[in-house]
């Protein structure tokens, strides 16, 4: 009764615990520490399972909020292009927007922006994968529908899921390998029920655009988690974007025209646009955080629905009732993926 009453925070008081043992009978002492041993570690144990869970569910929050914070923004962008941009301008105000956020996070929090060489250049590389991605992206709703460029991009989370599979990181049971195949089922669907692929290069090219920028985003967040091993996230997303804007500083102000828009509203959507996306990418990499970057990939899928509903009331953008099928049947198979990799309790 007095070890139970002891160790009911899940420590033990060592000195009045001490103090039991040595009133015991010599024979009971290996026993009582034995059972000491245990409790100790089933409290340890408790404690990280309860973290674990804690970890998961704040992790596919931030994915989610990620997720419909992402289809506002290309749902925006596209309303820039309507207001006289084009994807150098959206990129350019992205890029420094989110680099001016970064270093007010580091460097108010006082941790200091000093890593080692080896990581810098880590983190470089994820700036060009992420200039890669932002492009493809932007380049692909020129092309074809936002839904139906978010729904192609969002294939990426089969991607990662393979990539684990194929390298022995996680293993898939047939189960999931038969939901990952119902998702791609879904994506097929879309697309032969679509009407851009028969209307000449553009349709192509848009899906090939979003195609490309999934496996960028791909390799971003597989990178991205290993990164993370050693470095925080702040740090990470700071060189990250140091890469970045100056690639695409470099781009704007060198190769290309920059085009503003020519309108009040056209700046607010700008704005918008830029806001929008620093908050899903800063939540997207929050989320690979705390769970990595299969679990993240999955709740993030959601995006397409969002992409449907806010291409729908925000740019009269609607998908044929074949298209609906196939993307509610992906983004459904793909959290069926979410409930199936859940954390068990217990």
């Amino acid at each position: 009764r007095v070890l139970r009453w002891k160790s009911g925070n899940r420590r033990i008081d060592r000195a009045p615990y001490q103090i039991f043992e040595s009133i015991c009978p010599p024979r009971v002492r290996p026993r009582l520490r034995a059972l000491a041993q245990i409790c100790q570690t089933a409290g340890r144990v408790t404690d990280r399972t309860a973290l674990h869970r804690q970890r998961f569910w704040a992790g596919s929050f931030a994915a989610l909020a990620s997720a419909i914070l992402f289809a506002s923004n290309v749902v925006f962008s596209r309303l820039a292009y309507d207001f006289g941009a084009n994807l150098h301008s959206l990129n350019l105000v992205r890029t420094v927007t989110f680099l001016c956020c970064l270093v007010l996070m580091v460097f108010a929090g006082g941790t200091g922006a000093k890593i080692h060489r080896a990581d810098m250049l880590r983190c470089f590389w994820l700036g060009v994968l992420l200039c890669a991605e932002m492009y493809l992206v932007l380049a692909s709703i020129i092309f074809i529908p936002v839904a139906l460029a978010i729904l192609v991009f969002y294939s990426y989370p089969l991607m990662i899921a393979l990539w684990a599979w194929a390298t022995g990181k996680r293993s898939i049971s047939m189960l999931i390998l038969g939901v990952m195949l119902v998702a791609f089922s879904g994506l097929v669907i879309t697309l032969t029920g679509s009407d851009v692929l028969s209307a000449g290069w553009q349709g192509w090219a848009g899906v090939g655009l979003a195609v490309c920028a999934a496996v960028g985003l791909a390799a971003l967040l597989i990178l991205t988690e290993q990164v993370l091993n050693t470095l925080h996230v702040h740090l990470m997303m700071f060189y990250m974007l140091l890469s970045a804007t100056a690639i695409v500083l470099t781009v704007s102000l060198t190769m290309v025209e920059v085009r503003w828009p020519d309108s009040g509203p056209g700046w607010l959507t700008l704005a918008a646009s830029a806001g929008l996306y620093v908050g899903a990418t800063l939540l997207l990499f929050r989320a690979v955080d705390l769970v990595g970057s299969l679990q993240t990939a999955i709740i993030d899928n959601t995006s397409p629905i969002w992409a449907m509903i806010l291409g729908f009331i925000v740019l009269a953008q609607w998908l044929t009732p074949r298209e609906v099928a196939g993307a509610l049947v992906t983004v459904g198979a793909v959290m069926l993926l979410q409930w199936l990799r859940r954390p068990k309790t217990g």
